[in-house]
């Protein structure tokens, strides 16, 4: 789906970097929450904090705040049991 006016606008004007994560990435940051917080973290939410992982020279020294989220977690089926 491509991009609609107004957010090509936002993005093209303010993004200057795009960074990613893998699959893996995304549950290793999961896994990372429940190990030291207890807390079960959905996937979308883990994205940013995989990225961060991943990328820890971009971020080094930065203030940083990840939205943790869990509503969307089938506790059956998380991804490393």
């Amino acid at each position: 789906m491509p991009l609609k006016d107004l957010t090509w606008h936002f993005v093209s004007n303010h993004v200057t970097d795009i960074l990613t994560a893998t699959e893996t990435d995304i549950v290793d940051a999961m896994k990372l929450i429940w190990k030291r917080m207890k807390i079960v973290m959905e996937p979308s939410s883990a994205v940013p904090l995989a990225t961060i992982l991943k990328n820890p020279d971009v971020f080094r020294g930065k203030r940083i705040g990840v939205i943790i989220t869990g509503g969307n977690v089938d506790l059956d089926k998380l991804p490393w049991l």
